[in-house]
Formats: structure tokens, C-alpha cells, sequence
């Protein structure tokens, strides 16, 4: 596994995909400290607390980024026939579903580590400082990203899941947008038009255990312990529960 890992990240490391990424975000978090730093007079200071905390109103972009890393590392094998010579070298289908999935999210993280670096780094130097404030804000912040962490890893095991399903990466991430952003919607409807029936109580529920509903209350509060247990159990069941659907498809599969 280790030689495969190795190998899939330095396919991802050359190809210029990756490379653009991270210069397009890095400048997109240029201009956003710029922002705060130019369009904030003296008499409205842009302060490290409030800089740092409009983080949170970002993590809905980690789940949509959950995408570009699949696909960096996928990388159209179903088109390209790469992923046919895999198996014909000898490789069984389960290490290299698990190859893939673990090599999407080592580098996510590492993407991940990258931009909040680089974004507390930038709110630290150039924003102003109240020692008490900004500690708030670091443990809110916190709490916001160790809740969402794992409705991210979730959603790394549905995109692995729909990209080795789908011969199409194109398809692929549009079954991984519809499952996490379109499933809540109709569930919501379901769940309405039951009312107080047991079905409607089965919908809310259900619908309580979407990766993105859970997502939207981190974000919409102040990401208490006791969302973030819960947002952890969710995200491992969905990895959990993708991947073994992944894997059992995979291994049906014609390629």
C-alpha cells in the first residue's frame, strides 16, 4: 500500500491541476486579507477575531473542494484505461479503491493545513489584536473545524464512492453534488408533507443526519461539544457506509 501511495501522489504532485488550485485560492485569500485590510477605515478596524472567525463561513466550501481532490487523484482513469492496466498488473480492487481514497485525503488535508496556514498566518500580521478576543475567537473557530472535519471526511468517501461508480468523472461529481446538497431538499419536502405522521418523524430525522444540514448549524452557531460528537458520528457513518458500497460495486464492476 505504501508503494501505491507513493505512486498516486506523485502523479497528483506533476500535474499542473493541483499547482493551479493552490495558486488561484492563495490569491483569492490575498485579496480577501486585502479587503479587510483596505476597505475597513480607521474607524472600523478589521480585527484578527472577526477575520478569523469569518472563517466559519467558509467550511461549506471544504465539502464542494472534496471534489477537485477526488478528482485530482482519480484523474479520468476510467477514460484514460489507466485503471484497467492497474488490475491487469495484478493489483487487487481493494487496494486501489483504498489507495485512492486515502491519497485523495492525505492531500486534502494537506490543501486543507495549506490555506488555514497561510490564512491565519495573513489575519495575524495584518489585522489588529485584542489578546482575549482573539483567543474566543481561536476556540470558536476550533470547535467549528474539528465539527466539520468529519462531515468532510464523509463526503471523501461518497465522491470516492460516485467516481468509481461512474465511468463518467463528469457524472461522478454530479451524483456526489446531488447526494450531499440535493438529498436534504427532497427529504425536507418528504418530510414535510408527512407531517406529524410516523413517516414524517422518520424523514426529520433522516434528514437530521445529512451531512450539510449538520454543516449549516456548525456554521450558524458557536459549534458546541455536543454538535461536534454528533457531526463526528455522522461523518463516520457516511464514510463508512460509501465506502463499502464503493468497494462492493468496484469489485463487480467491468472495467
Amino acid at each position: 500500500m505504501r508503494n501505491y501511495l507513493r505512486a498516486e501522489w506523485y502523479k497528483v504532485l506533476r500535474r499542473s491541476y493541483l499547482w493551479v488550485t493552490i495558486g488561484i485560492v492563495l490569491a483569492g485569500e490575498v485579496l480577501l486579507l486585502l479587503g479587510y485590510v483596505f476597505l475597513h477605515g480607521a474607524g472600523t478596524e478589521m480585527s484578527f477575531a472577526t477575520g478569523w472567525t469569518n472563517l466559519v463561513a467558509m467550511l461549506a466550501l471544504g465539502l464542494c473542494a472534496s471534489l477537485l481532490t477526488c478528482d485530482m487523484v482519480f484523474a479520468g482513469q476510467y477514460k484514460n484505461g489507466t485503471l484497467k492496466n492497474e488490475v491487469s498488473f495484478g493489483l487487487s480492487r481493494a487496494k486501489i479503491y483504498w489507495g485512492k481514497l486515502l491519497a485523495q485525503t492525505g492531500l486534502s488535508l494537506l490543501l486543507c493545513l495549506i490555506f488555514l496556514g497561510f490564512y491565519l498566518a495573513g489575519c495575524w500580521l495584518l489585522l489588529t489584536h485584542d489578546p482575549a478576543a482573539d483567543r474566543e475567537a481561536l476556540r470558536n473557530v476550533g470547535r467549528a473545524l474539528a465539527s466539520a472535519l468529519p462531515l468532510w471526511l464523509g463526503m471523501q468517501g461518497v465522491c470516492c464512492c460516485m467516481y468509481f461508480a461512474c465511468r463518467s468523472g463528469l457524472v461522478g461529481a454530479l451524483a456526489a453534488v446531488g447526494i450531499l446538497f440535493n438529498l436534504p431538499a427532497v427529504y425536507l419536502i418528504f418530510g414535510g408533507l408527512g407531517g406529524g405522521t410516523p413517516l414524517g418523524w422518520v424523514m426529520d430525522r433522516v434528514y437530521d443526519l445529512m451531512p450539510v444540514v449538520l454543516l449549516s448549524r456548525v456554521i450558524n452557531t458557536s459549534a458546541p461539544w455536543d454538535l461536534c460528537v454528533q457531526c463526528w458520528m455522522v461523518g463516520a457513518g457516511w464514510f463508512a457506509l460509501f465506502t463499502a458500497v464503493g468497494l462492493l460495486a468496484f469489485r463487480r464492476k467491468e472495467i
